[in-house]
C-alpha cells in the first residue's frame, strides 16, 4: 500500500503531480540499464546475428496486447514515443485510410490536446467534425452521442479517463452506442493503463505512455486490433508494421513491459485523508466516478493558496499564470466553472 513518503522529493517537497509524469521505478530503472548494456543493438539489423533480440520484441508486443486484453496472435501492438505519437498514428492513418467512404468524426471537448489538435487538423483537410456533450462534471451524455453516432461516421475517439478531473468513461456503453452504428471506437488510455481495467472488447484501439505509470519517457504503445487498417504518415523506415520507421528503443520498451505487469493498488484513502487535512479547511471535489489516483478541487482564492502550499507540494492548477492572471484550462471552461481549480495526483 502506498503512503506518503513514497511522494517525497529531494529537496523535500512533496510531489502530487503524477498524472503528468512519474518517477521511474526501481524496477523499471534496472530493467532498462540491464536491456542499454546487454542489448544496445540495433533489432532489425542484429536479429539475423542472434534471434533472442527479435524475440524480445515479439514478446513485448504479446505483453502489451494480453494486458488490454487483446490477441496476441492477431492484433497489432505499434511501439512509439508515447501517447501523442500513437494518437496521430491513429487518427491520420485511419482517417487516410478511409475518408473516401466516411469523413464523419466524433470526440469531446474534454480530450487530451493530442487528439483535439489532430481532429481539428482532419477537419481542416475534409473530415466533418462534431463534439459529443457533457455534464459539468465532465460525463459523457451517452444520449447525444447516440444521437449524433450514425452509419456516416467513420470514428467516435474519447478517453477512458479525463486526465484533468480524473472522471472515468465507460467504455462498453460508449462501444456498444458505435457498434450499433458500425462505427469504430479509439480510446485514449493514458491515463487507466496500470489503474483501471483495459478490455479490448469495449474499443477498437487503445494508447499508452510508460511514463504515466512509473515507466521511462519516450515510449508508449498503440494497440489496435487486426482488422483496422491504417495509411502510412509516417516515412523513413520499414519498423512496426510499416507505421512507424526508426530504430527500435528497445531499453525503454522492455522498461516499460516490465511496470506494466504491475496493478497499482487502489487503496489511496489514507494518503488522501493525510493530504486533504494538510491542504484544506473546506474542499469542494468535482466529478461522479473518478479515478482513485486523482482528485481535482475547486479553490476560491488560488493565489493564497499557492502562496501557502506551492513550497511544499508540487500539484497542476490545470492552468496558464501569467502576469498574476488565472487563466483556466480549456476543460474546466468547457465545464463552465468559474472559479479555479487544482488537481492533486498519486
Amino acid at each position: 500500500m502506498p503512503n506518503l513518503e513514497d511522494y517525497l522529493l529531494p529537496d523535500g517537497r512533496y510531489y502530487f503531480d503524477n498524472a503528468a509524469t512519474t518517477r521511474m521505478s526501481p524496477e523499471a530503472l534496472r530493467v532498462y540499464n540491464e536491456t542499454a548494456e546487454r542489448w544496445f543493438m540495433n533489432p532489425m539489423s542484429y536479429k539475423d546475428f542472434d534471434p533472442k533480440i527479435e524475440n524480445l520484441l515479439t514478446n513485448a508486443r504479446s505483453h502489451v496486447a494480453d494486458f488490454v486484453n487483446g490477441d496476441p496472435y492477431k492484433d497489432k501492438v505499434i511501439f512509439t514515443s508515447g501517447a501523442t505519437e500513437s494518437i496521430n498514428l491513429l487518427l491520420k492513418g485511419y482517417f487516410f485510410a478511409n475518408f473516401q467512404q466516411k469523413r464523419k468524426i466524433i470526440t469531446s471537448p474534454i480530450e487530451h490536446k493530442a487528439v483535439l489538435e489532430t481532429c481539428i487538423y482532419l477537419e481542416s483537410i475534409g473530415a466533418e467534425l462534431e463534439y459529443v456533450k457533457i455534464n459539468s462534471e465532465g460525463v459523457i451524455d451517452h444520449d447525444h452521442l447516440e444521437s449524433i453516432v450514425d452509419n456516416e461516421t467513420l470514428f467516435v475517439c474519447l478517453m477512458h479517463v479525463n486526465n484533468e478531473t480524473g472522471e472515468i468513461s465507460d467504455l462498453e456503453r460508449i462501444n456498444d452506442i458505435a457498434k450499433a452504428a458500425n462505427t469504430k471506437f479509439f480510446t485514449d488510455t493514458t491515463q487507466s493503463i496500470t489503474k483501471l481495467d483495459v478490455n479490448a472488447n469495449h474499443f477498437d484501439a487503445c494508447v499508452g505512455s510508460a511514463h504515466k505509470f512509473h515507466g521511462p519517457k519516450g515510449v508508449g504503445f498503440l494497440y489496435i486490433k487486426s482488422e483496422l487498417g491504417l495509411s502510412i504518415v509516417q516515412h523513413g523506415g520499414k519498423q512496426e508494421f510499416g507505421l512507424r520507421g526508426g530504430t527500435h528503443n528497445l531499453p525503454a520498451i522492455l522498461s516499460m513491459i516490465t511496470v506494466m505487469r504491475v496493478r497499482f493498488s487502489d487503496q489511496y484513502d489514507t494518503i488522501w485523508e493525510s493530504i486533504e487535512s494538510i491542504l484544506f479547511r473546506t474542499k469542494t471535489r468535482i466529478g461522479i466516478n473518478t479515478i482513485p489516483n486523482i482528485r481535482a478541487y475547486i479553490i476560491e482564492d488560488l493565489p493564497v493558496f499557492q502562496e501557502n502550499f506551492s513550497q511544499r507540494y508540487v500539484f497542476s492548477t490545470g492552468s496558464a499564470c501569467t502576469g498574476g492572471l488565472y487563466e483556466k484550462s480549456y476543460v474546466y471552461e468547457a465545464l463552465k466553472m468559474d472559479s479555479p481549480v487544482i488537481r492533486l495526483s498519486l
